[in-house]
């Protein structure tokens, strides 16, 4: 009686685990997510070296003098940048004014959103002029909201275009 126990036994352990080694498994898929944030930050700091800048008060005309110099040091930088931009970034071009003036249009003035959006619209498509052109390039006028710091706030110094690479 012992025997067929023991018999019993060691079948149902065999038979156990021999059905467990015949279950199908299902695959193990592994995602890998990039993290973009050090390359982001690194063109960033790149960018932050190469404003445009010269515009006259109200004027939303990229200075051709400036441009022509500027085109020649910091565009190849903005078109790398745009050519190994991750997917979900763009490259954002973006309008600055001083602290003179409504930042909403009043009355006959058009205010700094406005120009500085017209600003940053008229430095993309010289930059398409330039041969620089990607859906990935988009522009925005902050008006006055990101002065310079150290900088007088009214002062010529804050009329400006700068570039960021920001999420989409």
């Amino acid at each position: 009686m012992n025997k067929i126990i023991v018999s019993m036994a060691v079948l149902s352990l065999v038979f156990g685990i021999s059905c467990k080694s015949t279950e199908k498994k299902e695959p193990v898929v592994q995602t890998t997510s990039v993290d973009h944030s050090l390359w982001v930050k690194a063109s960033n700091k790149q960018l932050e070296k190469i404003p445009v800048e010269g515009f006259q008060y109200k004027g939303t005309e990229v200075p051709a003098q400036k441009w022509d110099k500027w085109a020649k040091m910091s565009a190849p930088v903005v078109k790398k940048i745009i050519s190994e931009l991750p997917e979900g970034y763009v490259l954002q071009v973006k309008g600055h004014t001083d602290a003179r003036g409504p930042e909403d249009p009043e009355g006959d003035k058009p205010g700094n959103i406005k120009i500085s959006t017209d600003r940053a619209k008229a430095v993309q498509e010289s930059l398409r002029r330039q041969g620089i052109s990607s859906p990935k390039l988009t522009y925005k006028g902050v008006g006055s909201s990101e002065l310079k710091a150290g900088i007088d706030p009214k002062s010529a110094g804050q009329r400006r275009v700068t570039f960021a690479v920001v999420p989409e």
